[in-house]
């Protein structure tokens, strides 16, 4: 039987490796991290440099002559060594009552217009610090915050200056006063091996966030490129009745086991590539440290792991189904239980110890992506968790081949529909 289902995942091994599909997933991530990184090189420097003229209708009768001169030192720092960097913010005074909405109106049709940007009104009793008022900014560009923000922070730094002026408060005296110390995060103090002190490191995100994100990516891009494959060839065997012809020389379950086999090797071989590429960009950019011998070892263990379930789950979607058209309906089911650490992976980072990551981490299909992210988040999990969840995920991928089996067995032949989840649970719990 083992020299039988070798047989299988080495042709499958192979056919894989030459797809079409292998060479895709093989350039997905590097691809996708140069055209990030081209993408990013070219929009640092392409700036907006429009013109943003908007109107100040000052009800206060104090805010708007800062504004204007808060504007004129933007703009000329705008201008650099001579070259635009950023747009520049020319406003000018309007007035109209409160209640005018018509004025608003004839206001809103210039900025439509694009005669103006904007229009903000200030309210009369802006500077009293008992207001309840607000002010308003009219735009049909909700999207921009550069312009508002601006306003925001000049107009409230100008009102802060007033109300102290009035209250016979030196505001300089208050700034320094009031200056904020900063909280620099560190690890620990550690102890070397000849009793020296080694003092502690500044912590830095890309090790605490980009390096446990990349390596479940990794395993997220090495299960997706090769575990839906094998639906693919199921149903191709099956259409053209190439299986009909295998199971003659070669039971089902050696035929499954050799499919699972093969797919598992694709998706080895894929995860060396990446992580090789990995580890020579940590290298590059001085992380090489940060990634350790027993995580790579963790992924590779949970690789198997995860392609074991996965494929089984698309190999038995395969044989249960007729044509790609049946098999879209039960991929569903598939597809969420493989992208949802995709959807979790940010709760993971920001709290890797708290009771919803433990939980997450320890749902089997979901626990080789989530328990490695957090494994390599320092200091990692318990190890009773990363025991439970090696052990939990085991029993799952052994259930889920055992059942792929009973079912690849009997839907392999079938012809005419694709099967229900009911039957499908008939022919696992059949003799």
């Amino acid at each position: 039987m083992k020299n039988k289902a070798l047989i299988v995942a080495v042709s499958e091994f192979t056919t894989l490796v030459q797809s079409k599909a292998f060479l895709i997933g093989l350039l997905m991530m590097p691809v996708f991290m140069g055209v990030a990184m081209g993408v990013q090189r070219f929009t640092r420097d392409s700036t907006d440099i429009k013109d943003r003229p908007f109107v100040v209708v000052d009800r206060s009768g104090a805010l708007l002559g800062p504004l204007q001169a808060a504007a004129d030192a933007w703009n000329r720092a705008s201008e650099g060594a001579g070259t635009r960097t950023q747009p520049r913010f020319l406003p000018s005074a309007g007035s109209f009552e409160a209640g005018d909405e018509q004025a608003r109106a004839a206001l809103s049709d210039r900025v439509k217009r694009d005669e103006i940007y904007a229009f903000v009104e200030i309210p009369a009793d802006v500077l009293n610090p008992d207001t309840t008022s607000s002010i308003s900014y009219y735009s049909n560009h909700p999207g921009y915050r550069v312009l508002p923000s601006w306003i925001e922070a000049t107009a409230n730094r100008e009102i802060l200056n007033q109300r102290f002026r009035s209250a016979s408060i030196d505001r300089a005296v208050v700034n320094r006063l009031t200056q904020r110390v900063e909280v620099s995060q560190l690890g620990l103090i550690a102890r070397e091996a000849g009793g020296g002190i080694r003092a502690a490191t500044k912590v830095d995100r890309v090790r605490t966030t980009a390096i446990p994100l990349g390596m479940m990516m990794i395993l997220l891009f090495s299960v997706m490129s090769s575990a839906p494959q094998l639906l693919n060839s199921v149903i191709e065997e099956k259409m053209s009745r190439i299986s009909e012809v295998l199971i003659g020389s070669i039971t089902p379950y050696e035929l499954m086991m050799g499919k699972l086999l093969g797919s598992a090797a694709v998706s080895v071989l894929l995860a060396m590539i990446y992580v090789s590429g990995g580890v020579f960009m940590a290298n590059r950019y001085g992380y090489g440290d940060a990634i350790r011998a027993t995580d790579l070892a963790w992924l590779f263990l949970f690789l198997s792991m995860s392609v074991m379930m996965f494929g089984s789950i698309f190999i038995t979607i395969g044989a249960a189904c007729t044509d790609l058209k049946d098999a879209q309906g039960m991929m569903t089911p598939a597809m969420l239980l493989l992208m949802l650490p995709w959807l979790t992976w940010f709760s993971i980072i920001n709290a890797p110890e708290s009771p919803m990551s433990i939980a997450l981490s320890l749902f089997p299909t979901a626990t080789p992506f989530l328990m490695l992210m957090r494994i390599a988040i320092p200091p990692g999990p318990p190890v009773w968790q990363i025991a439970l969840g090696v052990v939990l995920t085991t029993i799952t991928a052994i259930g889920f081949v055992y059942a792929a089996g009973k079912i690849f067995r009997t839907g392999l032949l079938m012809q005419g529909k694709a099967a229900t989840f009911g039957e499908m649970w008939k022919w696992v719990r059949a003799d």
